[in-house]
């Protein structure tokens, strides 16, 4: 109760770390509750039905979790899972690679593209998913909106015109 782990499983939008600051949260979280006397079959077998890429051992006396990782590294040599059991306080690093899909919608999704076409419009991004749509749809299917902007720059030259129109033809009929 009141540790970082239990005010993270209830994904606030931010979290106050051990120095007093505080962070933005920028991850889901999924919990799964067992009861910490699983033995090592049980426990095994959940993982295997799981196949998690990450396995973090915590909450735990520091001699039987490193039994249970050595052991788990042994079950899981055929896979390339990471097993880790950090110490309290100690950060831990996880890389995920996961395919990531976009669906298209709107005016792009009314038609289908044959094999290899380019499909291009914006892509937007909110919480985990991905949208594709024409530009124009923006404002449709989302809260952002479009805008264009021009620039013209003003040069100041004090020669004579005839100087200035005879240079450009110079360098680019040449």
């Amino acid at each position: 109760m009141g540790t970082l782990a239990k005010t993270i499983i209830n994904e606030p939008k931010e979290v106050t770390l051990m120095n007093g600051l505080t962070a933005p949260l920028n991850m889901q979280v999924h919990y799964i509750s067992f009861l910490a006397h699983a033995d090592f079959v049980q426990t095994s077998t959940f993982l295997k039905e799981l196949m998690p890429p990450n396995i973090i051992l915590v909450l735990g006396e520091a001699n039987e979790m490193g039994r249970l990782k050595q052991k788990l590294i042994t079950h899981f040599s055929d896979r390339n899972t990471k097993i880790i059991s950090p110490k309290n306080c100690q950060s831990v690093e996880m890389y995920f690679n996961s395919k990531k899909m976009a669906k298209t919608i709107g005016r792009l999704a009314e038609k289908t593209p044959e094999v290899g076409e380019t499909v291009s419009g914006l892509l937007v991004k909110k919480a985990f998913t991905y949208q594709i749509m024409a530009p124009d749809d923006l404002h449709v299917f989302s809260q952002l909106s479009t805008a264009n902007i021009s620039e013209r720059i003003t040069i100041a030259y004090t020669g004579a015109f005839i100087v200035l129109e005879h240079r450009p033809k110079q360098i680019f009929e040449s």
